[in-house]
């Protein structure tokens, strides 16, 4: 009788510990194999996508402008991200990350675009570039859309970011920039 309890309990215990390598294995492997799918996903989506932007009109401190994230194999939504940058910094535009947000995204019948918390963005390489949740907008792709960016001054630039959202990750799949020359 103790001889099956000591076994009983020993298949108990390799069980235990199977289940116990197995929930590690998937909680450990599973993501990050998630995440690659979704980098390389992004990596492709980018190669094929052109961003248009067109001319910043300033007045009163609030930017305007018109872009298309176009891209003719891919008719889903992106989301994007607007805020100004000093044109002193246009070279650094592909490191340069929002420090505060202050814009809307109006889609071409005139309303405004779905707004929405993005999870962490990263760069294409997987590099963190927002380690937390960020204000975005979703827009379709292959449509203009306009965007209004307040606080913006004379020979600053508007930085677009267009980032493709998983739910899980947000990849930015591209980003430009357009601006006003400063006044000689």
């Amino acid at each position: 009788m103790d001889s099956a309890v000591e076994e009983m309990l020993l298949v108990i215990a390799v069980v235990a510990i199977g289940l116990a390598l197995f929930s590690f294995t998937v909680s450990y492997f599973v993501p990050k194999e998630q995440f690659s799918t979704y980098q390389q996903y992004s990596s492709n989506l980018a190669s094929q996508t052109t961003i248009s932007v067109g001319p910043l009109f300033v007045n009163k401190g609030v930017g305007s402008l018109v872009i298309v994230a176009y891209n003719p194999d891919y008719s889903g939504n992106f989301s994007v991200i607007a805020f100004p940058i000093s044109s002193t910094y246009a070279a650094s535009a592909g490191i340069i990350t929002p420090q505060s947000l202050s814009y809307s995204v109006y889609l071409p019948n005139g309303k405004l675009a779905k707004e929405y918390n993005c999870n962490e963005i990263y760069d294409l390489n997987g590099n963190l570039l927002i380690p937390n949740q960020l204000q975005v907008y979703t827009i379709p792709a292959n449509t203009p859309v306009t965007i209004n960016v307040n606080g913006v001054s004379s020979g600053d630039y508007i930085l677009i970011w267009i980032v493709y959202a998983t739910g899980i990750y947000g990849f930015r799949v591209g980003y430009t920039f357009t601006g006003v020359p400063a006044s000689q």
